[in-house]
């Protein structure tokens, strides 16, 4: 089973500093360039860099492997962005019982053990949305939330602050929460048109991450009539929304800081320097009003080949 997910990129020699990154998926926009502030990070060192994860977000289990074996390996530090906040414990415990500096980010664990935590805050990021969609809503009808996976820590932080400042926003306003099983576009776009089918009145959206933006998305270009819909995150697609006016705006993360600063951070603490047990990395809102300034975020630019080799499991 290993094989699936040990793919491209061989193996220096442990004999080097070896650091270990493992995001939630290799697919998507985010982890992409998440992939780039990574391997930015060891430039002008001489660390060995794996790079190594499932191409989707919906296999904890594939996390747990990997961690497994990369303790088993005695690799030096672990830069993870978990999928679930409680299935990794045990083995990020692990992994710091035998010495292995753990990194984590974008998305919380309850373990307490990790070395650092770099990420959004993500409860904040979803009461900013509820600021941003309350200021569009135009009928009294139910607002419509779309997370990912209950476990998944980071979009359940973003869902609970949005839901937490609607409510105060708009005391007695009915929110509908539905959350997918698998987290995939397509399963976001079939959960969000029964939706639609079932309450027509819905008066706004919230989605929490990527896939759950892009299903809602295709939903929004095929519907009849116009419905307020605030996303998370970016690409081209959802950009192209923005300038569509399909979406009133979009929260957006810094993906290659988080890769950049989760990698110095692994590069720093072996080299028994000191380092935050906890950093926030900020968020910025693109609308119809500041679109233009977004082509200049690095996601958006054509990635050279020498930069899509360091990264061949997010762009083959």
């Amino acid at each position: 089973m290993l094989a699936a997910y040990i793919l491209c990129c061989p193996c220096a020699s442990y004999a080097q500093k070896t650091i270990v990154t493992i995001p939630k998926a290799t697919i998507l926009n985010f982890w992409r360039v998440v992939c780039m502030g990574a391997h930015a990070a060891i430039e002008d060192s001489d660390i060995n860099l794996i790079w190594r994860g499932s191409r989707v977000e919906n296999k904890p289990n594939a996390q747990q492997h990997l961690l497994e074996y990369y303790i088993d390996q005695k690799v030096d530090a672990i830069v993870l962005a978990p999928m679930d906040r409680k299935k990794l414990n045990s083995a990020i415990e692990k992994a710091v019982k035998a010495g292995i500096k753990v990194i984590i980010i974008d998305a919380p664990v309850t373990t307490d053990v990790i070395d650092s935590y770099i990420a959004t805050d993500n409860y904040k990021a979803g009461s900013l949305g509820a600021d941003l969609l309350a200021a569009k809503l135009s009928t009294p009808g139910p607002v419509l939330v779309v997370g990912h996976s209950p476990d998944n820590g980071s979009c359940a932080l973003r869902e609970q602050g949005f839901i937490d400042r609607m409510q105060t926003l708009s005391p007695g306003r009915t929110i509908i929460s539905i959350h997918m099983r698998d987290g995939s576009e397509r399963e976001t776009r079939l959960s969000t048109e029964e939706i639609l089918k079932k309450t027509p009145c819905i008066a706004g959206i919230f989605t929490t991450n990527e896939a759950t933006s892009d299903g809602v998305l295709h939903t929004m270009n095929t519907h009849n009539g116009s419905i307020p819909f605030v996303a998370f995150d970016y690409n081209h697609k959802l950009l192209k929304g923005v300038r569509d006016k399909k979406i009133e705006a979009l929260i957006t993360q810094r993906p290659y800081a988080m890769g950049f600063f989760g990698v110095r951070a692994a590069i720093e603490l072996l080299e028994g320097k000191k380092v935050s047990k906890q950093m926030e990395s900020p968020v910025t809102v693109i609308s119809n009003e500041n679109i233009d300034e977004a082509e200049t975020l690095r996601c958006l630019r054509k990635v050279p080949t020498a930069e899509k080799a360091k990264c061949p499991i997010c762009f083959n």
